[in-house]
């Protein structure tokens, strides 16, 4: 049903009960609809639009201008409210070296009054990054009760939850991400190994990921293969990433090609098959010179086989 069609909807529905039933019903009926309409409503708000990267804000030079501006106005009235939390906002902006003043400004006009949805947004993102987990999660989520359709904020609780050990909370929010039939092979991935390390069955999630073409089966293979590497199945953990890694190709846009190489390389290793190892070794370094587990590795094989060439040139 669009939103649309519910005001028209609700008010025939009012209409007919007050001409059956008469006044004291009508009124009371009044009341329960309007609060149903206002409940609906809310639920499907969009987000306000507001400044969320770095390229969307106003330049860095006119930021500290502002901020110069608003320093003098709080040295007058230090509890401005606007300017603490216009203060806050352009702190966030101008980086993570700032994020501890901002935090306390937006909190500081929070606790003076400030109702601003936008604050538990910047927040949010600015406790993850000084590792006030706890915190941030407490932000996203009141931004989530406002605007319970955004898809960005509730991404990021989920992806906040399972790294910090909440499982139970990132399979709730990627479950939510998920509803009304959506497919997206990432979404189900992220489930599969919320449950997994939450101790739950996986089998649903793996299931409908391999189910979704050659991204979702490259997906599953490589979400399996971390499985039975943590498990230290390495042969098994080998096998899968074998073939997550000849998938690469076909499976689109993948951020964590680093992490697939290693994996790969480190359970060939223990899988004793340092030739497989070498050959994802010297893709990984290609990859990510600075990965020092691979470096370290990558010189131990490096090491072996050149022993061995010589003894046989022996």
């Amino acid at each position: 049903m669009s939103y649309e069609k519910r005001p028209k909807l609700l008010k025939n529905a009012l209409n007919k009960l007050i001409h059956s039933y008469g006044a004291p019903l009508s009124m009371f009926l009044v009341f329960l609809l309007a609060a149903l309409y206002l409940f609906i409503g809310r639920g499907g708000r969009s987000a306000p639009e507001f400044p969320r990267k770095a390229s969307e804000f106003m330049q860095a030079a006119r930021a500290g201008r502002r901020l110069v501006e608003l320093r003098r106005r709080l040295e007058a009235e230090p509890d401005d409210i606007q300017a603490l939390a216009e203060s806050g906002r352009l702190k966030y902006q101008l980086g993570q070296p700032s994020y501890i003043e901002a935090i306390a400004d937006l909190e500081r006009a929070r606790a003076l009054g400030l109702a601003d949805v936008r604050s538990f947004y910047y927040l949010g993102s600015m406790y993850q990054a000084v590792g006030l987990y706890e915190f941030s999660a407490q932000e996203y989520r009141k931004f989530l009760n406002n605007y319970p359709q955004d898809e960005e904020v509730r991404m990021l609780l989920a992806k906040l939850s399972y790294s910090s050990g909440d499982y139970a909370g990132a399979i709730r929010e990627y479950e939510t991400l998920l509803k009304d039939g959506r497919q997206d092979p990432v979404l189900q991935e992220n489930l599969l190994l919320s449950r997994w390390k939450n101790k739950q069955d996986y089998s649903k999630p793996m299931f409908d990921l391999r189910a979704l073409g050659p991204a979702g089966a490259f997906l599953g293979d490589y979400a399996e293969g971390r499985i039975k590497y943590e498990l230290k199945d390495y042969q098994t953990a080998h096998a899968l990433l074998k073939k997550a890694v000849e998938a690469v190709p076909s499976a689109g846009a993948f951020s964590d090609l680093a992490g697939l190489y290693w994996l790969a390389a480190d359970s060939a290793y223990r899988d004793k098959d340092e030739e497989a190892s070498y050959a994802y070794l010297q893709e990984l370094v290609k990859l990510s010179p600075g990965h020092e587990e691979g470096r370290v590795l990558l010189a131990k094989l490096e090491k072996a086989r050149a022993a061995a060439a010589k003894k046989k040139k022996k």
